[in-house]
């Protein structure tokens, strides 16, 4: 058993490294199920966050949806309770706050004694962008933008963390950053959303470091996707900007938009056991935005 010290905080405790955690005998179609398992999906009423909460379903997991409104508003909210029912999944959806400490907590207390399997995944879909010239762009908002896409990830990773360890249970989380976390946006003024998710980057890097060997902690591997710019109702006002379309497009080496569905896969990827290797990583899905 290893010891770490930087001289600044106590030795820290590791597990010792085994030859191998991989299973050569198992199928590759096991490596992308999440069977016998329960997914935690914040920002779960939103376009991405349904999306991925059917393919999850799909894949053989339960879901707990979790988003700010009293009930799902998604207008394909019926498409989630539908792959519920054809798959034979648990689906439930509660009101939270992801910046409200004590409504996690109780919110948390409420799901966990109604599953059916234990808790092996989080996506953190929860995020807010707010855009403006910097010269008057409010710093509330800022602090806003911050609060939640930060500071909110990391409160719900640290209460799935916690429920992995009483259960002492294995699992995976994707945090949800951006292209944005990379470089600036052009024809776009977004500084407080870009270094949210530059923050995701770094927050993501930070827990897998902590809790991907540490003597006392199961193994949970802490990932994050970086998607390109997507098609949907949210970034259809943008669009209507003039040469908004072309700019967006042209950024980006396969000239178009993404789609929501497009996302389906990598995030199976990282929550799924075929990433069993892979933690403090960033998945970028950007159509080769950041490659120019």
């Amino acid at each position: 058993m290893a010891n770490r010290s930087d001289g600044n905080v106590h030795a820290l405790e590791f597990r010792e490294a085994k030859p191998s955690q991989g299973d050569a005998s198992r199928p590759i179609s096991d490596l992308f199920r999440l069977d016998k398992r329960t997914i935690i999906i914040t920002g779960a009423n939103g376009f991405l966050g349904t999306t991925l909460a059917i393919a999850i379903m799909e894949s053989g997991a339960d879901v707990v949806c979790l988003d700010l409104a009293p009930k799902p508003t998604a207008t394909n909210w019926g498409d989630v309770e539908n792959a519920a029912v054809k798959n034979c999944s648990q689906l439930t959806y509660y009101p939270l706050d992801i910046t409200n400490d004590k409504a996690i907590t109780e919110t948390y207390a409420k799901f966990i004694p109604t599953l059916r399997y234990p808790v092996k995944g989080l996506l953190a879909c929860a995020g807010l962008s707010l855009n403006g010239p910097s010269t008057e762009f409010p710093a509330s908002g800022f602090r806003k933008m911050m609060d939640i896409n930060v500071t909110g990830t990391f409160a719900i990773a640290q209460a799935t963390a916690r429920e992995f360890v009483r259960t002492n249970t294995s699992g995976s989380m994707v945090l949800v950053a951006s292209m944005s976390g990379y470089g600036a946006n052009r024809g776009v003024d977004t500084a407080g959303y870009n270094s949210s998710k530059a923050a995701v980057h770094q927050l993501t890097r930070s827990l897998a470091a902590e809790w991907g060997s540490r003597v006392g902690i199961p193994l949970i591997r802490v990932n994050s996707l970086s998607p390109g710019y997507i098609r949907t109702a949210a970034t259809a006002e943008a669009l209507q900007k003039p040469g908004m379309e072309n700019q967006w497009t042209g950024d980006n080496m396969l000239f178009r938009l993404s789609t929501v569905d497009e996302y389906r896969g990598p995030v199976l990827y990282m929550l799924g056991d075929g990433s069993s290797f892979m933690t403090g990583a960033d998945l970028r899905v950007d159509g080769g935005h950041c490659a120019w």
